[in-house]
């Protein structure tokens, strides 16, 4: 049976359909134009690319629901404008926006690690490269572990660039820059970053200036001769933004909002990009990104000067937290493993060095990484 509410919109009537799952017995009042919009049909939906047929504007404006029924767990609708449907009912109620926040919430299981907690649990980090090319499995587990934990090891490389590529595109597609796919650093200034001198590196995300930045990064330490020093540390950006926000709420929500710049200048490259230090998932508020580089901030100029102090008092407290001994993971990274984190939550950085250090490296594209993810089914 066909129920119809109507509400009166600014321009049109928009009315509504009751729908009754008659499995579950739960209700649900649906908007009859995004129903009629959702068909999955093949006229309305190519069944082999998954896109749709027509343009939202081929849809009468005023189409409506003219006769319906229910056939076991199908929901069938004759429409105004000639059209047939006939709807999966879990498709549509689990399409609905309180279903995809519980969803999203329980669809990944991320642990929260500071140096105990992650050495605890380094064994589940580890993978070698002839078992990751021998079995779909490995892939599988290293991918679900790089979501967990934000950050893998891929053992038993050799330590060139070519080498370094073969493993990595093992797994994921790599992703071009003005750096490059692949590059190679050391102290020769080939560009305008401090990650090309022997300096200490505090903990930091790269490619704040770039609109979006890389979704992983790769390093491999291909030698290191004649010195000292240049060992790497990693701090978990989700365990520190959960700090944050239960020591000093004020200075995370600070944090949330107001956007920040970040610049990166050399001959031939300009990049910028401002948006805030934490990002949130607007649905659930859920940890999405944390965008930390001091090295790279442009001209803060997004907020007036009556809220310079907020802003800085907040930025203080996150940075004191990344420094906090106990959230520092800290170790040497030798020829012969990759270490591949999540650019978008896991901060590193590395002690000064002396003697002749070089590093190759790449970075991957953050949808890249969520399309592997989702294909392999550790995400929704």
């Amino acid at each position: 049976m066909l129920l119809l509410s109507e509400t009166v919109g600014c321009c049109l009537d928009v009315k509504m359909l009751l729908l009754n799952h008659p499995k579950t017995g739960e209700s649900l009042e649906i908007n009859e134009f995004w129903l009629r919009d959702h068909c999955r049909c093949g006229e309305c939906l190519n069944l082999e690319t998954n896109q749709r047929r027509y343009d939202l504007l081929d849809l009468p404006v005023d189409v409506r629901a003219l006769e319906s029924k229910y056939i076991l767990e199908k929901f069938f609708v004759q429409w105004s404008d000639g059209h047939q449907s006939n709807y999966d009912l879990d498709f549509i109620f689990d399409s609905q926006l309180e279903r995809v926040i519980r969803r999203r919430s329980k669809s990944t299981s991320l642990t929260p690690w500071n140096r105990s907690i992650v050495l605890q649990n380094e064994r589940h980090l580890r993978f070698s490269l002839p078992q990751l090319v021998a079995t779909d499995e490995v892939v599988k587990s290293l991918v679900a572990s790089l979501v967990r934990y934000g950050i893998v090891f891929i053992d038993d490389v050799a330590p060139t660039p070519t080498m370094t590529e073969l493993a990595l595109r093992c797994v994921f597609p790599l992703m071009k820059t003005f750096f490059g796919e692949m590059w190679t650093f050391s102290d020769k200034q080939d560009h305008a970053d401090t990650a090309y001198t022997k300096l200490y590196l505090g903990s930091h995300t790269d490619n704040t200036y770039f609109c979006d930045a890389a979704g992983l990064q790769a390093l491999h330490c291909i030698e290191h001769s004649g010195g000292t020093g240049g060992e790497n540390f990693f701090v978990d950006g989700l365990h520190v933004v959960h700090e944050l926000r239960r020591r000093f709420p004020p200075a995370y929500e600070v944090l949330c909002r107001v956007q920040v710049p970040g610049e990166y200048i050399e001959e031939g490259e300009h990049h910028c990009f401002t948006a805030p230090i934490i990002r949130v998932d607007p649905l659930n508020g859920d940890f999405v990104q944390l965008r930390l580089n001091v090295y790279d901030r442009g001209v803060f100029d997004t907020v007036p000067q009556s809220e310079m102090a907020d802003f800085y008092d907040s930025l203080r407290q996150l940075m004191q937290i990344v420094r906090e001994e106990q959230q520092q993971w800290s170790l040497k990274l030798l020829p012969g493993s990759i270490v591949l984190f999540d650019n978008w939550r896991v901060l590193h950085g590395r002690q000064a060095y002396t003697g002749r250090r070089t590093m190759s490296g790449a970075y991957v594209q953050r949808t890249d990484f969520l399309s592997k993810s989702r294909v392999l089914g550790i995400i929704e």
